[in-house]
């Protein structure tokens, strides 16, 4: 059996009763509440501010119990042509236990993780963090449906932020180059951090994007255009 088949295995035998068991505590708790009332208001799209995060996350699979370890964000004014001071980071304590591996790849202790936030203490801060903006990952469909996923496993309200995906424009303006990160960070010069921190990988990921804005052919000026793709992207990635 392959690791991904005994994975769900795995998850139908066992992780998804210890799951639904170390939640309910947290579902008592007054964020729960509250994000239950933030998740049903409609979130405007922003052609002019936007959140660029990153998650950490355990893999690729938060349908059979992959979780958050880290989300990293900064905030990007396209007006201005900046990256604003503000920024966001929390370590999340995940339900269950983080492999060895992904704490070498991120550079996480056991303590620092058993220290963290709860996944919806650490959620209802992002969206407090990222509310009036338009969210940018990449690539989205990894993060968005990461959130969305986690979010609908513990029973909330669909999460349906507006977004746009970094990675679909990269494909677009540099058709014959790798569109991973890494490979655009070294092409664009972009200043190296440390990678898989939720934090630095969001700031690479923002300079990136205003070096694409840049680039973009806006005959009709920056906030048509922006609207225009942020609409493309959402259609594309299934926001209702």
């Amino acid at each position: 059996m392959s690791s991904i088949g005994l994975k769900l295995l795995r998850y139908f035998l066992y992780d998804r009763v210890k799951w639904q068991k170390k939640i309910k505590r947290d579902k008592a708790l007054p964020v729960y509440d509250r994000l239950q009332e933030s998740l049903l208001l409609y979130q405007e799209s922003s052609s002019r501010y936007f959140t660029v995060y990153d998650l950490e996350t355990t893999g690729f699979y938060p349908a059979i119990g992959d979780e958050v370890i880290s989300i990293g964000a900064v905030k990007i004014d396209l007006v201005e042509g900046r990256i604003l001071e503000e920024t966001f980071y929390r370590i999340v304590r995940p339900i269950h236990k983080v492999p060895r591996v992904v704490r070498q790849l991120t550079g996480l202790s056991i303590d620092e993780i058993r220290a963290g936030w709860t996944f919806i203490e650490a959620f209802e801060e992002f969206m407090a963090f990222s509310k009036g903006t338009t969210l940018i990952a990449h690539p989205v469909k990894f993060d968005v449906y990461f959130l969305q996923t986690l979010v609908q496993k513990w029973g909330l309200p669909d999460y349906l932020p507006p977004y746009l995906d970094s990675e679909a424009l990269a494909k677009e303006l540099f058709p014959r180059s790798n569109p991973q990160l890494d490979s655009l960070i070294r092409k664009l010069n972009i200043e190296r951090h440390e990678r898989h921190h939720a934090l630095n990988d969001a700031r690479m990921t923002a300079e990136l994007c205003l070096k694409m804005f840049h680039k973009l052919d806006m005959k009709d000026g920056h906030e048509q255009e922006i609207r225009r793709r942020i609409a493309r992207d959402n259609l594309v990635f299934g926001r209702k």
